[in-house]
């Protein structure tokens, strides 16, 4: 199992933050995102990555290679960052889907032993989900008595949301070529600029994907900076 982290984007509403560096690069703690989640990864066995760069992508390259050696990564270049999203970004790796992965938006903060959850065997693909309220701006999912998906992404009726997707799943093989299909289809009808939940959406519907619960383990998706100080005072790492 490989892990697949996308880490293209600006980071736009944190840049006075962040220094104009990657989002994934914004130390929390003694060490930034990305590296928390390299090393997250490690500690369930995951040894290999793909990295989709894109903004700063040599300082972001760098970076990683400060822990992880070169035999151990793939790097990926979305040339056009700033005009598409995560659908078009996990499109990119497609040539990679030839194993389990664990895939994470590289803005997302959590404790290791919440990979746990996900990085044993298991039937299904996952999805790790925060039980919770949701707001309109958050990824969010409806499943059914059984945890089955039966809808993703952030227009649903909140309502009938279970909680939201915190950016992290596990994708096995076997339905590897029905996701990579869907993502085709998202580039082929000018779904560029959407996120890769639209792919999953349409993926929910021919296989079974399965929400698994955080269990309150602490996590986080740092979008603006009061998520970025609301992380801070969550980890003290």
């Amino acid at each position: 199992m490989k892990a697949i982290i996308l880490a293209a984007g600006v980071g736009k509403r944190l840049q006075k933050v962040s220094g104009g560096a990657p989002k994934s690069m914004i130390i929390i703690g003694n060490k930034s995102i990305i590296h928390h989640q390299i090393e997250s990864c490690r500690k369930v066995g995951v040894k290999d990555f793909v990295v989709v760069m894109g903004y700063k992508k040599k300082l972001l390259r760098n970076h990683i290679l400060e822990i992880l050696d070169e035999s151990r990564v793939v790097f990926i270049e979305n040339s056009i960052y700033d005009t598409t999203n995560t659908l078009y970004s996990l499109w990119l790796t497609r040539d990679y889907f030839n194993d389990d992965f664990i895939y994470f938006n590289a803005d997302v903060l959590f404790e290791s032993n919440l990979l746990e959850k996900i990085s044993g065997n298991s039937k299904y693909s996952e999805l790790l989900l925060e039980t919770k309220s949701c707001a309109d701006e958050e990824v969010k999912m409806i499943i059914d008595d059984d945890n089955r998906i039966l809808e993703i992404g952030k227009n649903l009726e909140i309502s009938r949301c279970a909680g939201e997707f915190i950016g992290i799943g596990k994708f096995k093989q076997d339905i590897l070529p029905q996701f990579a299909k869907h993502l085709q289809y998202g580039v082929d009808t000018g779904q560029e600029n959407n996120y890769f939940e639209y792919a999953v959406d349409l993926l929910a519907k021919d296989v079974i994907l399965k929400a698994v619960p955080t269990d309150d383990i602490p996590c986080i998706e740092i979008d603006f900076p009061e998520d970025l100080a609301k992380a801070k005072e969550m980890f003290s790492l």
